[in-house]
């Protein structure tokens, strides 16, 4: 009986296309259950409603959301890929967006950090979240990180 080894761009591939594939599926879960589907993975995840950088339209994805105080934080990973997800520029082109955390809609701002202070935060990140370190791996550094910051100007 042999055993075949994924490689780990196998693996990249094979995760990124379960998670593209699973966005509005989660997103349905995430709100029917008003984020309660997460603690199952114990997990904390937020809803984040972007506007595309180039249609204008709204673009709808879940993910992963690391609370510290007041303080929430997204990871822009995807996957490990070599290329930063689609929300991630869509944030970059519009930072204000819209997330819905347990319920709860919040008008919102999307700070990305330095690289210093995303190395920073990502230490704490992998405290919660210790297989993120695959994406430190796949990517060969850390990758990007937001702050969400209610936007007091709305």
């Amino acid at each position: 009986m042999a055993v075949h080894m994924l490689s780990e761009e196998r693996k990249t591939r094979i995760e990124h296309a379960l998670d593209t594939k699973s966005v509005a599926v989660g997103v349905w879960l995430y709100r029917r259950t008003r984020g309660r589907i997460t603690s199952l993975w114990r997990r904390r995840a937020i809803v984040l409603t972007t506007t595309g950088r180039r249609s204008g339209r709204d673009r709808t994805v879940l993910v992963q959301v690391f609370e510290d105080g007041a303080e929430m934080f997204v990871v822009a990973a995807n996957s490990g890929m070599d290329r930063p997800p689609g929300w991630y520029h869509n944030v970059r082109a519009h930072p204000e967006l819209i997330g819905e955390l347990y319920g709860r809609r919040m008008e919102l701002r999307a700070d990305l950090l330095t690289e210093d202070e995303a190395v920073d935060k990502w230490s704490w990140i992998l405290t919660i979240a210790g297989d993120y370190a695959r994406y430190e791996h796949r990517l060969g550094r850390v990758p990007p990180i937001f702050r969400l910051v209610a936007d007091e100007t709305k």
